[in-house]
Order: C-alpha cells, then sequence, then structure tokens
C-alpha cells in the first residue's frame, strides 16, 4: 500500500470524510495546501485481479450420493457492461468502499460533464462489472449507476444495463430510463407498453401524463381528458405546455405555439413529434445530453435550432464529432456569408457562424487553405468558447491531408485538436514534422517545437527528452519570448501537471524554471471533504471511489475549469490507483484550454 506522507493527516482525513457528508459536495474558494504527491500503485485498474474464493455453499446430497450444488445468488447489484477483459474495473474495485459514501458519490455526481477525459473515466466505472461495496443497502447499487449513466447522456448504454437488472420492472427509475431511451428512438408503442407497467407501480404525475399522451396516440381521448381531470382532482400543478401539445396529437400542428419546455423531457419531444409541433428556440438550451440528442438527430425543429441542440450534444458527449460536421455542412449560406465566413461568424456569434467557418474549411480548393481556414475556426473557439467541440469537429477534415515538412506552420494548432480529440498517434505524426524542422534549422519551428516537448511530456508520448531539466528550461524561455505577461501563471500550471504526473525533472527544476513560484494564490477549490477523501481513497487503493471522487473535484467543465491545486490532487489520485491513461488526458485538456 502506499505510504501517507502527511502521515499527521491520514487519520484525520478519514474521519472528515466520514463526518461531512451533508456538505461534501458544496464549492468553496479557501486556500489549502496539497498533500504530497505519491508515487503510482504497481497494481492497476486495468490488470485483471485474483479472484476471490467465493464461500463454499454445502452442498445437496441426491440419489445415489449424487451431490448437487446449491445455485449461489446472482449479484444483481455488480451487473454491468464491461469486465476487467475487456476495459471495465477489477470485480473488486468497490470492495473496500463504504456503501453509503459509495452511494452518494455516484447519486451525486456531476453531469452532464463538458469535459471527454473527465466524461469517458466516469462512464467506464459505472458501466463495468463489479460487486457492489459492503454495508447497509440504501439502493440498487447498479440502479444507482444506470441512473447516472442515464444523466451523463449515455442513454443507450443506461438502458442496456437496466434492462439487464431484474429489479427493472419494480424500480421506478429504471422504468423511466427505459421509457425516455425508448422514446428519443421514436419507438412509441414500447414506450407505452413501459408506461403501462409504471402506472401500475407508481401514481406519479408523470407516468400520468405519459400514459395520456399514450392514449391520445391510440385515439382515445375520452381518457386522456379523463386523467387530465384527475390530475387537477390530485392537486398536480396544470401543466399549460403538456395540455396543448395533448389536444395538438394527431393534428397538422398549423398554429400550435407551446412555451415553457425548459423542464422538458424526452416525453416532450415525442409530443412534438406525434403533434407535428415545431419546439420553440428555448428547447435548444436544455440540460438533459440525450434530449439534446434527440432533437439534433430528429425530423423536428428548424434547422438553426437543431444545430444549437448539436453542438451542446456534441460537448456533453451525446453525438459525436461527424454528426455535428454533417450538420454544419447541411447549414445553407449565401455566397456572401461563405465568402468571408470569419466576418460573418463574427458578426453571428452563434452556431451558424461556426457552421460557416466549418464550411469554408470544407469547401476549401488546396490542402494547405483548408489547414489555413482551420486555425480560423480553432481560433474563433479560443476566442469566442466552444474550442473542444470546434476542435473534435474540426478533425473530422483532415483526411487526405498528410503530416508533411510544407505544412509545419499549422502543425501546432492540427497536435492540439487531435489531441482533443483523443488521437494522440494522429497528433505524434504533426509534432514530428516540426521537431525534423527545427532539426533543420527552420528557427519558426523552434517554439512550436518546444511546445511539443511539453505536450508529448504531459500526453506520455514517443519524444526525445522527457524529464530533461535543460527541455524544461527552453519551453520555459519559448512561452517567454511568445508572450512574458502569461507566462508565469502558464510555467506554473505545467509544472504542476508535470508533478501530478510524477513527470518533474530532478533537482529543484520546479522552482528554477518558475518566478513566481513564491507568490500566494487565492482561486476557487473543491470541497475538503472531496480533496480528501480522494487522497483517502488513493492510500486505500479504492479505484472506483477514487476516479469518481475525482471526477466529482474536477466539476461540470473538467479539467480546462479546474485551478492547478485541484489538477495536481486529481492527477495524483488517479495515478495512485492505476487510471494512467485517463490522468494523462485530463492534463492535456488542461493544458492545451490554458494555450500550452
Amino acid at each position: 500500500m502506499t505510504a501517507c506522507r502527511a502521515r499527521s493527516l491520514c487519520g484525520a482525513f478519514a474521519l472528515l470524510v466520514a463526518a461531512c457528508a451533508g456538505g461534501a459536495f458544496a464549492q468553496t474558494t479557501p486556500t489549502l495546501l496539497l498533500p504530497p504527491p505519491r508515487e503510482a500503485r504497481p497494481a492497476t485498474p486495468e490488470a485483471e485481479p485474483e479472484k476471490p474464493t467465493p464461500a463454499e455453499t454445502p452442498a445437496l446430497r441426491g440419489p445415489a450420493g449424487i451431490e448437487i450444488e446449491n445455485a449461489r445468488p446472482l449479484d444483481t447489484e455488480g451487473l454491468g457492461l464491461i469486465d476487467a477483459a475487456n476495459g471495465g474495473l477489477p470485480a473488486d474495485a468497490w470492495a473496500a468502499s463504504n456503501r453509503s459514501f459509495a452511494e452518494r458519490i455516484v447519486r451525486d455526481l456531476p453531469a452532464p460533464v463538458a469535459s471527454m477525459p473527465a466524461r469517458m473515466l466516469a462512464i467506464r466505472v459505472l458501466e463495468s462489472t463489479a460487486a457492489a461495496p459492503s454495508g447497509p443497502r440504501g439502493a440498487n447499487f447498479a440502479a444507482l449507476r444506470a441512473l447516472k449513466l442515464r444523466q451523463l447522456g449515455d442513454i443507450a448504454r443506461a438502458a442496456d444495463l437496466a434492462g439487464r437488472i431484474p429489479q427493472r420492472t419494480s424500480d421506478e427509475n429504471l422504468l423511466r430510463i427505459l421509457i425516455d431511451e425508448a422514446w428519443l428512438s421514436g419507438a412509441d408503442e414500447r414506450a407505452c407498453g413501459l408506461v403501462r407497467e409504471a402506472i401500475g407501480l407508481s401514481k406519479n404525475p408523470d407516468f400520468q401524463k405519459a400514459l395520456m399522451f399514450c392514449q391520445a396516440l391510440a385515439g382515445d381521448a375520452t381518457r386522456a381528458q379523463l386523467g387530465l381531470a384527475m390530475l387537477r382532482d390530485q392537486g398536480v400543478p396544470e401543466d399549460a405546455a403538456f395540455v396543448t401539445l395533448l389536444f395538438a396529437v394527431g393534428g397538422d400542428g398549423k398554429g400550435v405555439k407551446v412555451e415553457g419546455l425548459r423542464g422538458a423531457s424526452p416525453l416532450t419531444l415525442a409530443m412534438l413529434r406525434a403533434a407535428k409541433v415545431p419546439p420553440p428556440a428555448e428547447l435548444a438550451g436544455a440540460s438533459d445530453p440525450a434530449l439534446l440528442a434527440g432533437l439534433a438527430k430528429g425530423d423536428v425543429g428548424a434547422p438553426e435550432l437543431r444545430l444549437a441542440a448539436a453542438e451542446r450534444a456534441e460537448a456533453f458527449g451525446a453525438i459525436d464529432a461527424e454528426t455535428l460536421a454533417a450538420l454544419y455542412a447541411s447549414v445553407e449560406l449565401t455566397p456572401a456569408q461563405l465568402g468571408d465566413a470569419a466576418a460573418f461568424a463574427r458578426q453571428d456569434g452563434g452556431p451558424k457562424g461556426r457552421a460557416a467557418l466549418f464550411k469554408a474549411a470544407q469547401a476549401a480548393a488546396t490542402p494547405a487553405d483548408r489547414l489555413a481556414a482551420l486555425q480560423r475556426l480553432w481560433q474563433f473557439g479560443r476566442e469566442r468558447g466552444g474550442y473542444a467541440t470546434l476542435a473534435r469537429v474540426g478533425t473530422t477534415l483532415l483526411a487526405g491531408i498528410p503530416a508533411g515538412p510544407e505544412f509545419v506552420a499549422y502543425s501546432g494548432d492540427v497536435a492540439r485538436a487531435l489531441l482533443m480529440a483523443g488521437r494522440e498517434d494522429d497528433a505524434l505524426g504533426w509534432m514530428r514534422f516540426a521537431r525534423a524542422a527545427m532539426a533543420a534549422g527552420d528557427a519558426k519551428a523552434e517554439a512550436t517545437a518546444a511546445g511539443f516537448w511539453m505536450l508529448a511530456s504531459l500526453g506520455g508520448l514517443a519524444w526525445d527528452g522527457v524529464r530533461d531539466p535543460g527541455r524544461l528550461e527552453a519551453w520555459r524561455k519559448s512561452i517567454e519570448t511568445a508572450d512574458a505577461r502569461t507566462a508565469p501563471a502558464r510555467a506554473a500550471l505545467a509544472t504542476t501537471l508535470l508533478a501530478g504526473l510524477g513527470m518533474l525533472p530532478p533537482g529543484g527544476s520546479i522552482v528554477a524554471t518558475t518566478p513566481a513560484a513564491f507568490e500566494r494564490l487565492s482561486v476557487p477549490m473543491p470541497s475538503p471533504v472531496l480533496w480528501t477523501g480522494l487522497h483517502e481513497a488513493a492510500v486505500a487503493g479504492r479505484p472506483a471511489e477514487a476516479a469518481l471522487l475525482a471526477v466529482h473535484i474536477l466539476g461540470i467543465e473538467g479539467a480546462a475549469g479546474a485551478s492547478p491545486y485541484a489538477m495536481l490532487a486529481v492527477l495524483d489520485g488517479l495515478r495512485a490507483v492505476g487510471f494512467e491513461q485517463a490522468a494523462r488526458r485530463l492534463a492535456l485538456e488542461a493544458a492545451i484550454a490554458a494555450g500550452l
């Protein structure tokens, strides 16, 4: 077990986690010191652990002395979609975790999450087949994980997991997941069958509304109206938008307008579709990634609305970059708008302007012209927001453009976009040409190559001079030359990320390369309970708990919005329990978001 270097804090940390659970997930702004980094544990969650020997069950004896083994009960709480053999966590990943705390960190996990590496880490934990933690049971652990997958926008996988749980017919949340997935898939008949099951289980008004919609779909308007009257008698506040859509089902949608859909659900989208009513613009601002994906990929709504929903859905991981790219390509623009896409994008400031920049790159006559247009797209994202999404969608236009010395001037932007898309091998190809150009005497490539040394070190990519103090010093000088004003903050972040990954060169280089090292800073910090909880989970080797606490600390924005202190805790904690690749991808996200 990894030793706790801040030994006097270890016991207090454990008590603090248990005692402060009520306020554990609030954000505060104290200035705290981080416990020193630890070395990575040798056992990784990727490795298949030795299976524990199950307790022996007394055998029954049949005729002629034949022994009949008793059937062991199925661990329904440990059900998952992946196991250690195909990318999941070990079967004992939750074994040492406290049950009530584990339920809390799953239930309250931030969702949705606008960070691809943080979201992938959370989904990997939630989808893994692993025995539930022991202790007094508060809820079905598999059902909690399925519900959180649903909230993260991975509704297909959430429904897959929910459908495997035997208790699905008696669990309101599991039925809701299955019903939502059916509405979003356009499978209204299947959804209505599940709604009728749910009505027998719960009198929740949401299920009653869904039943009324099913009755309207079947042409039974009388029973649907009776259901409305029953809701009024029960004192349920009237939902004007729902009533409007209910009476519009089966019509042509002409003249029907609905408002007040900020609390929209997949049922809302199904009703809009059935009533042929165009959704209002406010629906694109929904916080449900699965609903946004359904709106983006559906056939209701104006193109601009679907495009806005698609951008948010991609940012939350509910659709892929290729789907968004196809929607960008379908946007109709005037020749003038496409001819000066940059000016139009600045004027528009919204999805249509970003689509213009994408289409300009798509229509470029030569590879060099396309790369220049992509540079403008990515720069727009840095200046106006949404860079991560634009980085990923822009990489869909790189097919057929080989990394070569003639494109060295674009290599920095291309490599960073590919890293944001999780395509490390492709990024490395572009990075190597910049290094070759520098070696050949290209002065312009020197700063680019210095920046690539830092990214390669953070990403664990094959590169010369990792841990070389001279390379770190050269990198620091290059960022000072580029922008002396922001260099100290960027140097501080970079050395913090290197420290969190155990990559700092020896000999005190962290101080030597950071002129502002002795300044005191005050930055937003996560709750001390999360902070110390991650520390304790890492020390004790509780991988599933540590991973989800890391996502809690990073919050909705992920590494791009986290302070260096939070990043140091997260990277150190993840590495200690074997999540090396996840830690590196988070470090890259933080670095690229900060302009490194």
